[in-house]
């Protein structure tokens, strides 16, 4: 009986030390199998200070996410950075159940010999009527060592400013986004 015992015993002394395996860590919002793009952490931030800011419900509106534009531009031209801040931040907010509009997308798909397309840039294949109620607009200011990125929710119709959001991305990691024999990417 004695034996018994002892064998019960040790069978859960041993149960206790078993080491199981580390649950697979759950994939982030546009990690997949290829390095993360050096800002989405940073576009993550944004999106995060956005939806704990807002002073609104946000289930309720409608959100287009415009590109991010230097504070001393003319505001008519976005940079590389700027789109891929914009494109990460739009994907983001998704992520965040955030109803988003994705308001470049055309109603057909453009299949050419370079490929099939959705998307556009040309304001005459975008539909003029869409249910946007507010609209993510993003600044970036130059520093020594980095670019400080604003973004505000405004109202679409009232300008009034519901929720707002700033990260700080060192240089370095906006020198990861330049391309080889390319312009660069927020000059």
């Amino acid at each position: 009986m004695m034996r018994l015992l002892l064998m019960v015993a040790m069978t859960f002394v041993l149960a206790s030390c078993t080491v199981l395996p580390k649950p697979e860590a759950k994939a982030e919002f546009g990690s997949g199998s290829a390095a993360p793009a050096p800002t989405n952490s940073f576009s993550r931030q944004l999106a995060e200070q956005l939806v704990s800011n807002s002073q609104i419900d946000l289930a309720k509106t409608h959100i287009a996410v415009s590109d991010f534009v230097g504070v001393q531009s003319a505001y008519n031209k976005a940079t590389p950075f700027a789109q891929v801040m914009s494109e990460q931040l739009r994907g983001e907010l998704a992520f965040r159940h955030l109803p988003i509009i994705d308001f470049k997308t055309t109603e057909f798909i453009r299949v050419t010999p370079q490929g099939d397309f959705a998307l556009t840039r040309d304001y005459l294949e975008i539909d003029e009527i869409l249910p946007i109620t507010h609209v993510v607009v993003g600044t970036y200011s130059h520093y020594r060592d980095g670019v400080l990125a604003n973004a505000r929710l405004v109202d679409i119709n009232s300008k009034h400013v519901v929720s707002v959001g700033s990260v700080y991305i060192p240089s370095a990691i906006i020198e990861r986004l330049d391309e080889p024999n390319t312009q660069p990417i927020i000059r």
